[in-house]
């Protein structure tokens, strides 16, 4: 999808109303795309979607450049949906082939042109539709229940597989957010041809001076735009291309908090999005890597009231919205049971009453983690895959999951 595009000069200022129209601007673009990176409050929405009883058809599909020739990834959907077939009863078998054939209609009309694999959640009965393009391709599988199946779709994000770039020059500047591994371009920004500006009229003496206060001017905008642009996708990092003095205006005027997560790194504010990708895929990896390490040692060294460490205690302090980031090992699975009167979570699969309420009415979870993201998700909490090995087996010290509180 092209990028949203603005002037900003000694004509056009970064006002109030134009902040305003940039939030909208970026919102309404994060929704109409129909094969889109995700922003956190996609997330949030898919986590609270719950039919309580007609399914929703989650399905994860590899398309690959061998799935894209002679459309190879309909044997892949045809023996998705065969398997379905056969471990559902009549009526929900008629209700999940309509959705499977509307998904098959999406991908013949268009099929994702960047990514590497799409999501669908789906449930005609109840108007669900969502379509999502994945950077990585997550394995086949497809799952039907009253809510969706995020599972795979949860453990490629975390607020530091987000990052926004700036790539800034006096003539024009670009925002770039970037996901696993997949760039997009949000928003292109005409700045000032001061050498345009600077004629006759206007004394030798002051055009050095006049051009730095414009370079100035535009950089505070510039700021401004990355702060919104940052805020809405909730980016761990801004990553900064930039000359020398536009630099320096340029961090002036951030927040502490953003540059306390500012990098800088080189490529050409000409290139394209492949290759600022390129350039940028080393220090994104440098980042992550880093603030894995930062949460293990926040984790061990933070007060003990401030942090829960055991399993069942983060799953309790999840149920009681006391968790400001919640902390998984990535390759931690385990089943559990989750009450339908408290919706309160636990390890042992075995209880016969939830030890929270009293209710005997239980259900079994199959997958834990899931169950704990979605309620991380519903209470706004930050969520963080630990995947480096060391920072894992640190992590694993105590517990898989843990998580970091609000109170």
């Amino acid at each position: 999808m092209k990028a949203l595009s603005l002037a900003i000069d000694a004509h056009h200022a970064l006002t109030p109303e134009l902040r305003e129209r940039i939030v909208e601007n970026v919102r309404t673009r994060m929704q109409e795309h129909p094969y889109r990176l995700l922003s956190p409050e996609h997330f949030r929405a898919l986590a609270a979607l719950d039919t309580a009883g007609p399914p929703i058809v989650s399905l994860y599909l590899q398309l690959t450049p061998e799935r894209r020739v002679a459309s190879g990834w309909r044997s892949a959907l045809s023996a998705l949906s065969h398997r379905i077939s056969r471990t559902t009863d009549q009526s929900t078998r008629a209700s999940v082939n309509a959705d499977i054939e509307d998904i098959q209609g999406a991908l013949d009309h268009q099929l994702p042109e960047l990514g590497r694999g799409a999501a669908f959640f789906a449930c005609r009965e109840r108007g669900i539709w969502r379509q999502i393009a994945l950077p990585i391709p997550l394995p086949d599988s497809i799952q039907i229940g009253p809510r969706p199946y995020l599972r795979p779709l949860l453990r490629t994000w975390g607020r530091s597989d987000r990052m926004l770039l700036a790539l800034l020059s006096r003539e024009q500047s670009r925002f770039f957010v970037s996901h696993l591994g997949t760039i997009e371009e949000i928003y292109r920004v005409k700045g000032q041809r001061i050498r345009g500006m600077l004629t006759d009229r206007v004394p030798r003496d002051r055009r050095d001076a006049l051009a730095i206060q414009l370079m100035k001017d535009e950089a505070k905008a510039l700021a401004s735009m990355a702060e919104i642009i940052g805020r809405e996708f909730e980016t761990s990092h801004i990553l900064l291309c930039a000359p020398p003095d536009m630099s320096a205006a340029f961090r002036g005027h951030l927040s502490k908090e953003s540059l306390s997560r500012l990098t800088a790194f080189e490529t050409s504010v000409h290139a394209s999005s492949a290759e600022i990708g390129a350039a940028a895929a080393a220090i994104q990896d440098q980042l992550k890597a880093q603030e894995e390490r930062e949460l293990v040692d926040r984790l061990r060294e933070a007060n003990p009231v401030a942090v829960s460490t055991g399993t069942q205690e983060t799953l309790d302090c999840l149920s009681e919205g006391r968790v400001l980031t919640l902390v998984i090992d990535d390759s931690y699975a385990a089943a559990g049971t989750q009450c339908r009167y408290c919706g309160s979570l636990f390890e042992d699969a075995r209880l016969s009453k939830c030890p929270v309420c009293g209710e005997a009415d239980l259900d079994a979870v199959d997958d834990l983690v899931e169950a704990a993201l979605q309620q991380a998700l519903e209470r706004r909490a930050q969520i963080a895959f630990v995947r480096d090995p060391a920072c894992r087996s640190a992590l694993s010290d105590k517990a898989p999951l843990q998580a970091l509180l609000r109170y």
